[in-house]
């Protein structure tokens, strides 16, 4: 059966605006109750950023899709409940999605690993990959939260502004919190990168 990635993206959509409050280097989620402690690396991005990345992103052809999912797609990407980038170099850049799991399990009973591996699977539509082996996922347990997290997905960034192509990293976070799935899109590059150490303070400030 061909991907339909166009309805994939809108059958994610939640049916409602999380409320995100920001103070003091702390995120408070407060549909799930949930607060991210914040190091003074990062900075809340302006909400036009993301607009600004889809506009400026060389997709890749996906020629096993259809003609109409090729074109339909990108305008269906929403914005995330939250960006945060490096406070001087834009990158590292942690975008942050708050999903219904029953939308990510489907009629299946997949944990919060395979979720996540699922996530790999159709990353190669959005994402041209450069990885020479198959991306593997752990699982991670945050303050009693449950979660898993991808390995380095390597892939092409190519900018259409300046057409160039940056060797570029995706690491998939998901926690599964009651009824939601919270979702980190996290990116990075060799010159611009968030080390092992930040990425586990980073998880470890995840609270509920």
């Amino acid at each position: 059966m061909k991907m339909n990635l166009t309805k994939e993206i809108k059958n994610r959509k939640i049916d409602f605006e999380p409320k995100v409050k920001v103070s003091n280097n702390r995120i408070e989620i407060e549909k799930i109750g949930i607060g991210i402690e914040l190091s003074d690396k990062f900075t809340v991005a302006d909400k036009s950023e993301f607009r600004n990345f889809i506009s400026d992103y060389e997709f890749p052809k996906n020629l096993e899709l259809s003609k109409k999912d090729r074109e339909g797609f990108e305008k269906e990407l929403f914005e995330p409940i939250f960006t945060l980038s490096d406070k001087e170099n834009n990158r590292p850049i942690i975008a942050c999605y708050l999903f219904n799991v029953n939308d990510l399990k489907g009629n299946t009973n997949l944990n919060i690993r395979s979720i996540t591996k699922y996530e790999l699977m159709w990353a190669e539509y959005v994402l041209e990959s450069k990885n020479n082996r198959r991306v593997s996922v752990k699982r991670v347990v945050t303050n009693g939260i449950n979660g898993s997290i991808s390995e380095n997905y390597w892939f092409a960034y190519k900018s259409k502004s300046t057409n160039s192509e940056i060797l570029s990293r995706l690491r998939i976070l998901n926690l599964e919190i009651n009824d939601y799935v919270l979702t980190f899109y996290i990116v990075d590059d060799e010159q611009n990168s968030l080390s092992e150490t930040e990425l586990e303070k980073f998880i470890n400030g995840i609270k509920n």
